[in-house]
């Protein structure tokens, strides 16, 4: 029973700080499931986020079904998705309806839009950084991931993701 409060607890807090969508959310679920739960150790949680991008849905709601079933079942995996949904969906409803009519032009509401947004990026970086420390193990991996990256910002014909990441298994099936 621990084990479902404990689900339920930790969503919830993901879904708090999920503001800024699937990249943001990233360290928040890294933090409170691998650093602070160690209910998965960081393969684990590179594996999530790997199935969490090719499935439909939300990264933050994919890693909490998965995560809550892994640890509680059926069960675990229902309270950790509603969990993760329910501080979004009672914020929505509350500011959508009350606050952010009123606010929307407001200077100081555009300010600190922007510098949330700045705090985002750096969750986002962070997650780049810690995920990839993870699993760049040496110079072929950073070669790998560098021309990955450089493809995807810097090719005319903006490259789609999904082929960037067929170049990259071919050129590990070739070289490893």
């Amino acid at each position: 029973m621990k084990i479902l409060a404990d689900l339920v607890v930790s969503f919830m807090l993901v879904g708090i700080g999920a503001y800024g969508g699937g990249m943001a959310t990233i360290p928040l679920i890294q933090y409170e499931i691998v650093t602070k739960r160690h209910w998965l150790n960081i393969k684990e949680m590179g594996e999530i986020l790997a199935i969490a991008q090719m499935t439909p849905g939300p990264i933050a709601i994919n890693s909490a079904t998965f995560t809550g079933y892994k640890m509680g079942g059926i069960i675990g995996s229902t309270l950790a998705t509603i969990a993760v949904i329910l501080p979004s969906l009672l914020l929505l409803t509350f500011f959508g309806s009350l606050v952010l009519d009123r606010f929307e032009n407001n200077p100081y509401y555009s300010r600190l839009s922007c510098s949330i947004q700045v705090g985002v990026t750096s969750l986002i970086t962070y997650a780049v950084y810690s995920y990839g420390c993870a699993v760049i193990k040496g110079w072929f991996d950073f070669t790998i991931a560098l021309v990955a990256f450089l493809l995807l910002v810097f090719s005319e014909k903006k490259l789609h993701p999904i082929l960037v990441i067929l170049i990259c298994g071919v050129l590990g099936l070739i070289f490893y």
